[in-house]
């Protein structure tokens, strides 16, 4: 059991969770901390602790603030996280009624950085258009190249699967667009039709998986690079046949350009081998690597519902469609966000 925390002991330990700008790097301190903030039950709201380490400002100059900058659109801020590892559910928000450049952008975007998934439940309605505008507080949108686009607008797609039918490729773990010289920053999903049980998508931490990796294993890993291609893509949906022999080289290991952070940047379905070696001689390396993404600890898994939007990190988490009831039709919306070359 966990000894009961005073507010200033409470207050401290939500700063070192979500501080922006903090580097912790024993793994287990990580989830310990996140362990304790569920168990106390702590509730973050914007109108009472912030999330960021920055301070909050004043009544007197919250109230000199432009409307855009209010808090007003955020009262009632909740962040859960969904595991030790990685992910977190937001609620209390209404993210059709947020306002560019306002604080509680500011502190969702805070979020993202610290917990690299984060879910929002309740959100009804949203049409293409809001979709498009709350992928844009992220960053700039992007049109997929296997997808085409519906709604006349480039950047807007939904990926249906019929009852009865399977996936053709999010079923394997994949970093999105691993293939493309500059990979998405992430994505936004929003569930439009789901079904009553299963279909979930589980995501890995790929920076914590760099984490159980030895020192002199890293070391092994950093220099070298990997060649990303989509012909496993290929095979699978011979619609995307364009793509098939667009080959890139990433790093390994790559650092974010947000936060700093060292985090793995392969995946069993577009990294096919070592930049310099064959497929045989970088099996070994790389199928350690692989299985490390399906250990459960380092794992989150979001629960669909109707009407959930899900953003995510696609520069350090990777992720997997679990197709497991196709007795039901499935229809969610996807944004991409444009991202940078991986470094």
């Amino acid at each position: 059991m966990c000894p009961l925390l005073g507010d200033h002991s409470r207050q401290k330990i939500m700063q070192l969770l979500v501080s922006h700008n903090r580097q912790i790097s024993s793994w287990s301190l990580r989830t310990r901390h996140r362990s304790v903030t569920q168990a106390q039950g702590i509730r973050l709201e914007l109108n009472s602790v912030p999330l960021s380490s920055s301070p909050r400002p004043s009544t007197a100059s919250l109230s000199a603030m432009p409307c855009s900058a209010s808090w007003t659109e955020a009262k009632a801020f909740h962040l859960r996280p969904l595991t030790g590892a990685l992910g977190a559910e937001l609620t209390g928000i209404d993210l059709k009624a947020l306002v560019a450049n306002s604080r509680a952008i500011y502190e969702i975007k805070e979020a993202f950085h610290e917990y690299s998934v984060l879910v929002f439940r309740n959100q009804a309605c949203l049409s293409a258009k809001d979709l498009l505008r709350i992928a844009e507080f992220f960053g700039e949108v992007e049109a997929r190249p296997v997808v085409k686009a519906q709604y006349g607008l480039p950047m807007v797609h939904d990926l249906i699967r019929e009852k009865g039918t399977l996936g053709h490729y999010g079923e394997v773990w994949h970093q999105d667009c691993s293939y493309m010289h500059h990979p998405p920053l992430g994505a936004l999903l929003y569930g439009m039709e789901v079904p009553a049980y299963g279909n979930d998508t589980v995501f890995c931490d790929m920076s914590l998986a760099l984490k159980t990796l030895s020192p002199a294993f890293v070391d092994l890993l950093k220099p070298l690079r990997a060649v990303h291609s989509a012909y496993k893509m290929v095979k699978k949906d011979p619609s995307v046949a364009s793509l098939a022999y667009d080959e890139v080289e990433h790093p390994v290991v790559r650092r974010h350009p947000d936060t700093g952070e060292l985090s793995l940047f392969v995946n069993p379905f577009f990294t096919k081998h070592l930049a310099g070696m064959t497929e045989e001689e970088s099996r070994p390396i790389l199928e350690h690597l692989f299985e490390i993404m399906t250990r459960a600890e380092l794992q989150c898994r979001v629960r669909w519902e109707r009407d959930t939007l899900v953003v995510w990190d696609n520069r350090c988490v990777a992720h997997q469609a679990i197709r497991d009831n196709t007795r039901e039709r499935r229809v969610m919306r996807r944004v991409e966000i444009r991202g940078d070359m991986p470094v």
